[in-house]
């Protein structure tokens, strides 16, 4: 990715075996803007963004976001250039206008400005060198407001995946062979990860992160693992990094991942009390946390770095994947705590209108109020940082219901013959293992009624009886449930 002597050698890696690569919701625009406007921040309007993703593989971020917002621009650079070709037929074949992807070194790209730059899965994996030139990138072409999302794996987490990975490395470390030092590498994991008297309480830790890679797919054994380089950093590492190129930490794109539930209360206190970087880190060091997915802006465009009720009126909500499992498996927070019966009757709300979101203010509106208790917003805000709620700049169009004539997106249309893994309306991975289901899903292209539809799935094999009509009806229903088909405009 830049004058490094190891990124050809990285290209090689990715072109001999593809990255496993998938949609990442956390850094959709949509996302990084609402979670940017709660700390205070004013991001670019979505809908008419530029977008540039650094380490963008074959699309598959991309392409669904291109589809989703066809007035914004969005642009893939990588290095692989396998990838890159599959990313340029991928828009050909969608008939997407408004993306394209190139086969370029960060470091020489000259467009901008950007209104958020993506680097998911870069940071970390590249040389010294060229983690400078990402933030120089960013630094440089970043739009006064714009946001950048940045992953990368941290300490003191990383110390424990890092023994694991030193460990594995140096068994296949004289295996020229990719395939050899993938089957080696995932034999020894298994059998470190056999059960047995460990010396210490913490030996357990590494035992477990052997066992998490011997049942790793190829992809992130050999890009993860087994990578070199994979650097991880302390936090206030890279947001120092990130000051020296006039760059400043606004948020985690989870913001849960910035709470202390879970620790005792004595530490909630102690971080209560340090400035808010510092506390960023002294979290990481309670959690052991080895990832993060940090969200950056210019230094006078960061926000106050503070939450506020009032700053959800902008905003849409949804259910988030979380709370739709807990709601199915009728696990919804009891109503018991002063707050509790304004919470079920938000989640419940929100429940009923999954997939789709809704406005802030609608909610809030049609929400009970405890008397004494504390505003509805602030409840609402507390399931957000919680992860139960998901708030959005904009949010899913997703229908709640299939309606007379189904409409999938185009691009979950394209994957179904390809493969059982689609994107949905909300930029989530679903896996659709029911040949029926993929089948179905390619012919809602929102021209064919149930008769259509049956008409279809006829022709494909399927018997034309009274069953088929009910599989029909039943396998749409759960394709709205997963955010696969779209709101009918006409009803809005």
């Amino acid at each position: 990715m830049s004058g490094d002597p190891g990124t050809a050698a990285i290209a090689a890696n990715y072109d001999a075996i593809a990255y496993d690569a998938l949609p990442y919701p956390l850094s959709h625009p949509d996302n990084v803007a609402a979670v940017a406007t709660m700390f205070g921040g004013k991001p670019p309007p979505i809908e008419t963004a530029r977008v540039l993703e650094v380490g963008c593989s074959d699309g598959s971020n991309l392409l669904p976001m291109a589809a989703a917002l066809p007035r914004a621009t969005f642009v893939g650079c990588d290095i692989a250039p396998t990838a890159i070709r599959a990313a340029n037929a991928a828009v050909a074949t969608l008939g997407l206008a408004n993306a394209r992807f190139v086969e370029a070194d960060l470091a020489t790209l000259a467009d901008g400005p950007w209104d958020y730059v993506i680097a998911h899965g870069v940071y970390s994996w590249v040389p010294a060198s060229v983690r400078d030139a990402l933030l120089a990138l960013i630094a440089r072409t970043l739009s006064p407001h714009g946001l950048a999302f940045v992953s990368y794996n941290t300490y003191p987490g990383g110390y424990v995946r890092r023994a694991a990975w030193e460990a594995l490395r140096w068994h296949v470390r004289e295996l020229p062979a990719r395939a050899d030092q993938l089957r080696e590498a995932r034999s020894l994991a298994a059998l470190l990860a056999e059960a047995g008297p460990t010396h210490e309480a913490a030996d357990a830790s590494v035992r477990s992160e052997f066992a998490r890679i011997a049942a790793e797919a190829d992809s992130a054994l050999y890009h993860d693992t087994l990578a070199e380089p994979n650097e991880p950093v302390w936090f206030h590492q890279f947001a120092g990094h990130a000051d020296r190129h006039g760059l400043a930490y606004v948020a985690e794109a989870l913001p849960s991942m910035m709470a202390g539930g879970g620790l005792s209360p004595r530490a909630r206190q102690f971080l209560a009390a340090q400035p808010r970087l510092a506390r960023e880190q002294y979290l990481d060091i309670a959690r052991v946390r080895r990832f993060r997915q940090s969200i950056l802006a210019r230094a006078d465009a960061a926000g106050d770095g503070q939450l506020e009720p009032a700053r959800m009126a902008s905003l849409r909500v949804s259910a988030s994947m979380p709370l739709t499992r807990a709601a199915a498996e009728s696990r919804l927070p009891a109503a018991t705590a002063p707050d509790g019966p304004v919470l079920r009757a938000l989640l419940e709300a929100l429940v009923r209108s999954a997939p789709a979101a809704v406005a802030v203010p609608k909610l809030l509106a049609g929400a009970p109020t405890a008397p004494g208790g504390r505003p509805v917003a602030a409840v609402l805000l507390d399931a957000w940082v919680s992860g139960l709620a998901q708030l959005h700049a904009r949010g899913p169009e997703a229908a709640v219901t299939a309606g007379a004539a189904p409409r999938a997106s185009r691009v979950a249309r394209w994957q179904a013959p390809q493969r059982e893994a689609v994107t949905n309306l909300r930029h989530e991975t679903i896996r659709l293992v029911d040949p029926f289901t993929r089948k179905l899903l390619q012919h809602c292209d929102g021209r064919r009624d149930r008769s259509a539809l049956a008409a279809a799935m006829a022709s494909g094999g399927e018997p034309r009886d009274a069953g088929l009509a009910q599989r029909i009806d039943e396998t749409l229903a759960t394709l709205a449930q997963y955010a696969l088909l779209e709101k009918d405009q006409q009803s809005d």
